[in-house]
Order: C-alpha cells, then sequence, then structure tokens
C-alpha cells in the first residue's frame, strides 16, 4: 500500500490529490494492527494534542518497547523530545525512525530543522534533500535547501544526515 501511495505522490499535481495522499501515508504510518499497541498510539498522540508531553514520552517509549520496528512510534517519541527541547533524544529516534522507513518524509523534515538549528548546514541540507525526494511537494524546502547551501552548507558523503550510517534513502 505504502508503495502505491508514494509513486502516486511523486506525480501527483492536484493540490487536493496531493493532501490526500500525503494523509493516507500518515495513516499507514500510524496504524498499528495490535489492539494494546493501537491504544498506546492513541493515548500517546492525544498526549501530545493536550501538551502532556512528558507523559507522550513514557507512552511512545512503552510502545517502542513492544513493537521496536514500528517507525511512526520512534518519530512520535522524536518530535516529543523535539517539543522538550531535548535535541540529542530527537535526532536519535529520527536516526531510528528513517532506518525501519527510508521514505519518512516527516523525519527527515525535523531531521534537517534540528540539523538546520545547530549549524550544521550540510547534514540539514542532506535531509531536507531526502524528504524533497520521498515528498516533492512539501512547502519551502526547496528555498530551505538553497538558503543553506548559500550559507555554506555541503553534505558529507561519509556520514550526510549523522545517523552513523551511510543513509537510508540516498
Amino acid at each position: 500500500m505504502l508503495d502505491t501511495l508514494f509513486a502516486k505522490l511523486q506525480t501527483a499535481t492536484d493540490p487536493v490529490a496531493i493532501q490526500s495522499l500525503e494523509g493516507a501515508i500518515w495513516e499507514q504510518w500510524t496504524m498499528v494492527p495490535d489492539p494494546q499497541q493501537r491504544q498506546l498510539m492513541m493515548r500517546g498522540i492525544a498526549e501530545m494534542q493536550q501538551q502532556e508531553l512528558k507523559s507522550a514520552v513514557e507512552t511512545f517509549t512503552r510502545l517502542i518497547e513492544l513493537a521496536p520496528g514500528l517507525s511512526e512510534a520512534w518519530n512520535k517519541r522524536a518530535t516529543v523530545h523535539w517539543l522538550l527541547g531535548n535535541f540529542p533524544a530527537s535526532l536519535s529516534d529520527i536516526c531510528e525512525t528513517i532506518k525501519r522507513e527510508p521514505r519518512h518524509f516527516g523525519a527527515y523534515s525535523g531531521l534537517g530543522m534540528i540539523r538546520g538549528e545547530m549549524g550544521e548546514n550540510g547534514r540539514a541540507i542532506a535531509a531536507f534533500q531526502l524528504a524533497h525526494k520521498y515528498n516533492p511537494h512539501i512547502v519551502g524546502v526547496d528555498a530551505e535547501i538553497e538558503r543553506l547551501k548559500a550559507l555554506g552548507g555541503d553534505p558529507s558523503e561519509k556520514d550526510p544526515l549523522g545517523c552513523e550510517q551511510r543513509t537510508a534513502g540516498r
């Protein structure tokens, strides 16, 4: 299902279709077949929405313990860590996300934002380029890549994302 959605997203031109495809991809990432795990995912999302961030970290940690292969559990916890200002924990969870789902444009976008905020322009560019590769419709990503390049950023070939891996999708 995800392969089909990603293929359609690459060629979509209608804004309504693009939004629908993006939503369907996020839904697939969030969909958890196991009832206990699904309940934890929904609870963690609700805690995020209610700004109960420390509780959300605990909930997503429990979900990761139960289902370590679930990329979106890692991504959600990365987002909560970012909201709490814990960049190292967020970066670690983003790297785990993309190891499990190398097309996760949301994780790459977050990685690019954090790397940019940390002054790691080359790594930010690499992350934004991958976000664009998997979702060419992300608003502002091309401009951000150009802005970072103008600041002197150049992606490293050895570890372009800073995830101690060549990269899942490059």
